[in-house]
């Protein structure tokens, strides 16, 4: 790309510790709102994962939601307690998501810039933080899931930051389309699934499920 493109402004920035969540398990879903933070190669500084296996690492640093899943899951559930914040994210910026977002894209935050490496998969613990059944089902089924970022120059974000596109090299790699072909067991179209295990920014995990399809 020879052009920046604005994508959006950050609309919340949040951090939490690992505590005593449900089944005996800890967990560090809940995180509060900062100002600004200081991010480093593993992440937002002050920010825990109680589960290293499925959570942190340089490839899963920084994790995102786009803010209309809140008003999604509020139409299904209404009965529901829910505000931005409350899915576990570290980052909210305005006008993203997976229908705007590619594999591999870099962003520039403040003086932070991240690739973005792959969707996250909602586990059980997004119904037990709303205290409310299929919540996560239905974020997977609507493909209303976040994303993950590698953080490629560390820095400081704060409230209201730009949000501006600097590469997206990989522009039919929406996070909307690996969603859909990751949850359909069944697609086995070889040409495609290529195009995917050659795109050097996606992670491990998701190129192996995809990998497999080709045996």
């Amino acid at each position: 790309m020879s052009e920046v493109i604005l994508c959006g402004h950050v609309k919340r920035l949040q951090v939490g510790e690992a505590l005593p969540f449900a089944r005996e398990q800890t967990s560090a879903i809940n995180k509060s709102r900062v100002d600004a933070v200081t991010v480093t190669s593993t992440g937002f500084a002050g920010d825990e994962q109680a589960d290293s296996f499925f959570h942190g690492g340089p490839l899963q640093a920084i994790h995102q939601m786009p803010s209309k899943v809140y008003g999604l899951i509020k139409e299904a559930f209404p009965t529901v307690i829910i505000y931005e914040g409350m899915l576990g994210e570290n980052l909210i910026v305005s006008d993203m998501d997976e229908d705007t977002v590619c594999i591999g894209d870099v962003f520039q935050i403040g003086t932070v810039q991240v690739q973005v490496t792959r969707p996250r998969r909602p586990c059980w613990k997004i119904d037990s933080q709303l205290n409310h059944s299929g919540v996560a089902k239905f974020m997977q089924d609507q493909g209303c899931v976040g994303w993950y970022y590698r953080v490629l120059m560390v820095g400081n974000m704060q409230m209201g930051d730009e949000c501006i596109l600097l590469e997206r090299d990989y522009p039919e790699a929406t996070l909307t389309r690996l969603w859909q072909i990751y949850n359909d067991k069944g697609f086995k179209d070889r040409a495609e699934i290529e195009s995917w295990l050659v795109n050097p920014a996606l992670e491990h995990s998701f190129k192996d499920v995809l990998r497999k399809r080709l045996l």
